[in-house]
């Protein structure tokens, strides 16, 4: 005689199912459970991947401008957008970044870079210009691909008004990829 039971268990989100199944035969398992995971929505999801939907920049709470690569706009012949990373990759030296930006006040901003580099392409020269104003510096290694960092890069001076503000390769380099870029974040300096 063999008795067959299902039974669902209920746990943050992820329902498990378990067939069991009792058998008056002494040879076999009295009991034997066979897991089978359904994914059902939680109420604590993983974040989804990121979508690339350029928009008007406007400044948070605290006047920071969050110049992510969901909201900036991909100018190049190589430049795509990995929503799995949130970063533009395969970023060349002919391929650029642009956001439209709303600066509520003029003044000097903090920059940080939000990147990932491969050791060996690391070194390139990137540019962030806003108007007639650039900040300059080096694409530092971040590790791996796969490894972002964030870390300050400088100040740039902004004027108030909508404008463009773009990153970009400051000079020619034939082969590789400058970086993956995730985030340029701008913070009024007080």
């Amino acid at each position: 005689m063999k008795l067959t039971q299902k039974f669902t268990v209920a746990a943050s989100g992820i329902i498990l199912c378990f067939t069991l199944i009792a058998c008056n035969d002494p040879s076999t398992k009295i009991a034997e459970q066979q897991p089978v995971i359904i994914t059902e929505k939680t109420a604590d999801p993983l974040p989804a991947p990121g979508v690339n939907q350029p928009a008007l920049v406007s400044p948070a709470a605290d006047g920071a401008l969050l110049l992510t690569a969901e909201n900036g706009s991909a100018i190049g012949p190589a430049i795509k957008y990995m929503p799995e990373w949130r970063a533009f990759g395969w970023f060349t030296a002919a391929d650029r970044v642009e956001w439209d930006v709303a600066v509520a006040a003029a003044g000097n901003y903090a920059a940080t870079l939000e990147w990932s580099v491969s050791d060996e392409e690391a070194g390139k020269e990137f540019l962030l210009e806003a108007k007639d104003r650039q900040l300059t510096g080096i694409v530092a290694p971040s590790g791996s691909w796969e490894t972002y960092k964030t870390v300050a890069i400088g100040n740039i001076q902004l004027d108030a008004g909508n404008q463009k503000i773009v990153f970009k390769a400051n000079k020619q380099f034939d082969k590789g990829a400058i970086l993956d870029l995730r985030q340029v974040t701008l913070r009024p300096v007080k």
